[in-house]
């Protein structure tokens, strides 16, 4: 049921032409069912007509048999059009739908928290983009008119072939319990390999992503053997998966030919013993109707065949929509309605007895209280895991707390609009990312309309505009996260700029000097200064000489404050900080 909601979903828009394609599918049921009563009957006429001829008195029994030929002709006809019809309005009803599913999967993913994205792999969230949607459009336009189909011809066999010999209809539909058990194993079988066979790609599309973004650090461990083993395993639970669910799903196709088969030698048998016994008939009509029922007995089996034969690819639709359904019923991002816009920082920024876990019955704060004052700048420091990006992850909404509360002017940020709320908090990463576009286009991706002279003005006050201009095409260079123009501290010059052009009121510095050299250090420090300045900030970092001025220092450990204070007054306290200071002191 969950499946076939979420495909109404998207096909509820489109009912007449639902209507329409049922319309037309009844129609060539009529048409296909007729067919065989037709063929029946002209094989009688036709057996009179022989013996008509031979009494010379062929002229009446002509003109019925060319009737029923002229029949089949419009039989044929019918089901033609009526076919040609529904496949062109059922291929726009698909082409439409799975185009909302795409857009509708993307918007969802627009939505989602944060902690959807750390439970997640990167290469399962896009095989869920390409191979599940992929999977759906290969088997709606392929598989869903065909079962469509099929079913109605199924009820509309039956119903006719009881309407011209219940003897001979009960012969023919004497198997049906035997096929329908034989084919709920072999589907109940084949789904749950066809399930596993969706997450084995998923995982190998992950393992695939990690090795070819990590493939530098690959390189240089030397490790590309132990790669292409891990590689090799992934790949052979795809496979493994892979052959048991198409084994079990290619067996009801010859498992139900097969019993066509027979059953068509059943009722020839049976209906010759039966028919050529009854004194009541003649040998015209028996031979008539033997005809017929064996032409029903075939095409009794053919839905069941052609459900069959369609059931692999529908498996993997099915599949495929219940990974995409997980992601549409995954939590977004609590949006209090009617919220007020956040404008203006005008007092601070206050964490209150925060208490945080990522996992419950994990702690990573316990009871932490900040008092961050307009314009002063707050550094975080302590050892790894200790919760300091943590800290910088909840001032951003990208988790909410489970205890206490932050505010910024006194207001709880849980109650601000959080699109105003974001565009006014900037955040500078560890990690820096290049998009896809000119470096004009990265500098003004969080301000899509600034001006060139704005752009420029934010590249100058981060040391990155003479770099920038000693490029042939300077600001218009193409540019994406892969290409190696720049260094990993230019990156960060970069990513620096966008933040400053956006004119955020709260910054978030999260180790931003982490992974550069002392030289590019000295650069980024200037950069961050011009940032910084006047605005209320948040910097962590392990280098600790780039917070030396900083007005108040948080010293955390095990997710607890431990320490706090200006950079002399931890000195003089002696404690962990001081401590901190010395070893990287001498260290460096």
């Amino acid at each position: 049921m969950k499946t076939v909601k979420f495909f109404w979903s998207y096909f509820k828009v489109y009912k007449l032409s639902f209507v329409m394609v049922v319309s037309m599918i009844i129609l060539a049921t009529v048409a296909q069912a007729l067919f065989p009563v037709f063929t029946g009957q002209a094989v009688t006429e036709l057996a009179n007509l022989i013996s008509a001829s031979q009494n010379g008195n062929e002229t009446e029994v002509w003109t019925r048999f060319s009737g029923l030929m002229l029949n089949l002709f419009y039989v044929f006809l019918t089901l033609s059009i009526s076919s040609i019809l529904y496949m062109v309005l059922m291929s726009r009803v698909i082409a439409h739908s799975t185009n909302e599913m795409r857009k509708g999967l993307f918007a969802k993913l627009s939505r989602l928290t944060v902690s959807f994205f750390d439970r997640h792999q990167d290469g399962d969230i896009l095989s869920r983009f390409t191979s599940d949607l992929d999977n759906i459009l290969q088997a709606l336009n392929e598989s869903l008119i065909q079962v469509m189909q099929n079913i109605a011809l199924f009820i509309g066999l039956i119903l006719v072939m009881f309407s011209r010999n219940v003897t001979l209809a009960m012969i023919t539909v004497a198997s049906t319990p035997v096929a329908f058990l034989v084919a709920i194993v072999i589907v109940k079988l084949a789904r749950k390999y066809t399930n596993l066979q969706q997450t084995e790609v998923g995982k190998l599309n992950a393992y695939m992503d990690e090795g070819i973004s990590g493939q530098k650090s690959v390189i240089v461990q030397g490790l590309q053997e132990e790669m292409i083993e891990g590689f090799v395993i992934q790949n052979e639970r795809v496979r493994s998966a892979t052959f048991r669910g198409r084994l079990f799903s290619g067996l009801l196709f010859p498992i139900m030919n097969g019993m066509s088969l027979i059953n068509t030698a059943i009722v020839i048998f049976a209906g010759s013993a039966l028919l050529l016994n009854d004194s009541n008939r003649d040998a015209a009509t028996a031979l008539g109707l033997i005809v017929m029922f064996s032409q029903f007995s075939q095409q009794y089996y053919q839905p069941i065949m052609q459900i069959a034969a369609s059931w692999g690819s529908l498996q993997l639709a099915f599949t495929g929509a219940d990974r995409i359904q997980e992601m549409f019923d995954a939590e977004e991002e609590v949006r209090p309605e009617n919220a007020p816009i956040f404008m203006e920082l005008t007092q601070g920024v206050e964490i209150q007895n925060v208490d945080f876990s990522y996992v419950p019955g994990k702690p990573i704060l316990k009871n932490v209280s900040i008092s961050a004052p307009k314009g002063q700048m707050t550094a975080v420091v302590g050892p790894t895991g200790s919760g300091k990006t943590t800290i910088m992850n909840l001032i951003n909404r990208f988790y909410d707390v489970d205890r206490g509360s932050i505010t910024l002017d006194g207001r709880d940020i849980r109650d601000y609009d959080l699109d105003s709320l974001r565009s006014k908090v900037g955040i500078v990463l560890q990690d820096s990312v290049l998009f896809s576009g000119t470096i004009r286009d990265n500098i003004a991706f969080g301000v899509p309309g600034a001006s060139q002279e704005m752009v420029e003005a934010a590249a100058k006050a981060t040391h990155i505009h003479d770099y920038i201009m000693s490029l042939p095409e300077a600001y218009d260079t193409e540019v994406d996260d892969d290409q190696s123009i720049f260094s990993t501290g230019q990156k960060q010059l970069i990513s620096i700029a966008r933040t400053l052009l956006t004119d955020p009121q709260v910054l978030i510095l999260d180790e931003a000097t982490s992974n550069v050299d002392t030289v590019t250090e000295s650069k980024i420090q200037h950069a961050m200064e011009a940032i910084v300045a006047g605005r209320t900030s948040f910097v962590i970092a392990h280098r600790l000489k780039t917070i030396l001025n900083a007005d108040q220092i948080i010293v955390l450990k095990e997710g607890e404050i431990i320490e706090r204070g200006s950079h002399q007054e931890l000195l003089k306290l002696g404690g962990f900080y001081a401590e901190l200071y010395h070893n990287q002191f001498v260290f460096e």
